[in-house]
């Protein structure tokens, strides 16, 4: 008996290895894309070879799925989609927003077939990218940060920072206790603009899960009354050169400026002002970090537009200016730049109204420039494909969703969605992603 026990037992699971082998190859081969500009030094690039310029032009819509929002005015997903596999559920999963003047939803879709796995509904707005750190999946409705089991959808914790949330949230972590969510608010309106940088303890965190870790709005410039100056950046994380971990991020009108932090304790580590060339001149766009000895920097290197129209780059460890390249003044076309630059290889990525840029990243000149699109660009580039063969993704206010190769800056691909796209696109596993204002989630492969 007991060796017909032991076969028993035996071939359950060698039939339970067989019937997960699947899953388990596909999980340790799927590159995730779990959050706004992909990491959290918003590099805007993936390692998935999968699509790549010499194949973005057979790209096809594989599926387009209404994420939820409600309301009179029609709902719209301005948000990026955040794509991980979920081991739990043996599927890829995107996560993504909708914004609603009645209710706005946080979604969860298989990514194979376009189906709503679960859906999150909020009686408040929704303006930033949701971001996933292990099973839990972090969103900020208006004024608040959620945490998500990205699984189930079942609320796990929530925070209440009181100011409107537009900074996408970034999770690192940065000492001992364990994950740590990053994000800023802009105040309650534009009047009283008396925004916060946020650091909350995330879910796990020995420290609590969603509670406060340090919070800051020592801006330098407040404005005559001293209510004024927030974020809208969403805060990029990364180590100097001297192995102190800074969370940068942009501040808004009157300060205009780009803050870094001790990402452990909050104390201001250094500040580097913009122009300020008008009323409103803040910097809204995310900072695109490349680490110490990237490109033969060795303190590292923060690469940052204002709607001065102005692209710079600054020292990681000290906050100098490095170099600057007015693209107002290369294009002629003067626009709020509100993007997050990407970072591949010697290049730096970037859009400036109708056009998209490429820097040189050591130097800062014009490596190429796109012909104009029909509309401004208000999205940030995603890059995916092997080295040779990249290919950048960004759609414009027409409704287009345009791939360029990123060697040249030669359009290989370019598609209508129903309205609008201000959705950063993400890309894994063969599928590229984004939203639209018509409420949709799209998926191209």
């Amino acid at each position: 008996m007991r060796g017909q026990g032991s076969r028993f037992v035996l071939a359950v699971v060698a039939a339970f290895l067989v019937a997960t082998a699947p899953r388990l190859a596909q999980a340790n081969s799927f590159t995730p894309w779990p959050a706004f500009q992909h990491d959290p030094l918003h590099s805007g690039v993936t390692a998935d070879t999968s699509v790549g310029a010499s194949n973005a032009s057979s790209l096809v819509l594989k599926w387009r799925t209404t994420v939820g929002g409600s309301g009179k005015k029609p709902p719209t997903v301005a948000t990026s989609p955040a794509i991980v596999y979920n081991q739990t559920l043996g599927k890829a999963l995107a996560y993504v927003g909708s914004e609603g003047s009645t209710s706005s939803a946080l979604v969860a879709v298989d990514t194979a077939s376009g189906a709503v796995v679960w859906k999150y509904s909020i009686s408040t707005k929704i303006w930033a990218s949701p971001a996933v750190d292990s099973n839990t999946v972090y969103f900020a409705g208006q004024n608040t940060l959620y945490a998500l089991n990205a699984t189930t959808g079942k609320l796990q914790c929530s925070f209440n920072a009181r100011g409107h949330i537009f900074s996408s949230p970034t999770v690192a972590a940065v000492d001992t206790t364990g994950p740590v969510v990053f994000f800023g608010d802009t105040g309650t309106n534009e009047s009283h603009n008396a925004g916060h940088e946020w650091a909350i303890n995330g879910v796990g965190n020995t420290a609590g899960s969603c509670t406060k870790k340090w919070v800051f709005n020592a801006f330098l410039n407040k404005g005559a009354t001293g209510s004024n100056t927030g974020v809208w950046s969403p805060a990029a994380v990364a180590s100097d050169a001297s192995g102190r971990q800074l969370v940068v991020f942009g501040s808004s009108q009157p300060d205009d400026a780009v803050y870094a932090l001790d990402a452990e304790t909050g104390a201001e580590v250094w500040r580097f002002q913009t122009a300020v060339l008008g009323s409103d001149d803040d910097v809204g766009a995310g900072p695109t970090i490349g680490a110490p000895g990237v490109n033969g920097f060795s303190d590292g290197v923060v690469y940052l537009d204002g709607k001065d129209t102005i692209e710079y780059a600054v020292n990681l460890l000290t906050g100098k200016e490095i170099w600057e390249f007015n693209m107002g003044a290369d294009s002629g076309i003067v626009v709020n730049c509100q993007s997050t630059a990407a970072l591949v290889g010697g290049l730096v990525i970037v859009p400036e109204g109708p056009y998209l840029y490429a820097l040189d990243a050591v130097s800062g000149t014009k490596t190429w420039r796109t012909a104009a699109a029909s509309s401004d660009y208000l999205s940030s580039p995603a890059v995916s494909g092997g080295s040779g063969n990249q290919v950048v993704f960004i759609g414009d206010l027409a409704g287009v969703e345009h791939g360029y190769r990123v060697g040249d800056g030669t359009q290989v691909f370019s598609d209508t969605a129903g309205t609008s796209i201000t959705s950063s696109a993400a890309e894994a596993g063969g599928l590229v992603l984004f939203g639209s204002n018509d409420d949709r989630l799209y998926a191209l492969g």
